[in-house]
């Protein structure tokens, strides 16, 4: 399991429960590659990204709605996390290397995802909580 402790918390709910999945998902993932199941991760692995585009989907749609104030800086956080998949994801096909995955996830995606929580969607959520009553 990669992430062993629950992540970070911010004002919304709904937030919270996306990254919740997300972590689910990771964690499956990342299983999947510890057993060296190449079939298992190619499917998880796709799975994870459209969790992904999903999460950063309904954000973008929420700040968009809301005209959060820092709406650009956000979003080029998720673009250069997309643009990261993108190209995980053609080296994957070509390679079948389970060893791009996991490093990609353990070096890169884990520490953004936390400080990415901890810093900007705070300050998102606490801003949209003042529009969006759970």
């Amino acid at each position: 399991m990669l992430i062993t402790e629950q992540l970070p918390q911010v004002a919304l709910n709904k937030m919270n429960e996306i990254h919740n999945k997300e972590a689910e998902v990771i964690n499956e993932l990342y299983q999947a590659i510890e057993e060296k199941d190449v079939d298992k991760v190619d499917k998880l692995f796709k799975e994870f990204i459209k969790d992904v585009q999903e999460h950063f989907a309904y954000e973008q749609a929420q700040m968009e709605k809301y005209n959060f104030f820092a709406y650009p800086i956000h979003i080029s956080e998720h673009d250069m996390i997309l643009q990261q998949l993108s190209r995980l994801e053609k080296e994957w096909e070509k390679t079948k290397d389970i060893n791009l995955i996991k490093a990609y996830l353990e070096g890169e995606f884990l520490p953004w995802i936390i400080n990415h929580i901890n810093t900007m969607d705070a300050v998102t959520a606490g801003y949209l909580a003042q529009f969006i009553k759970e």
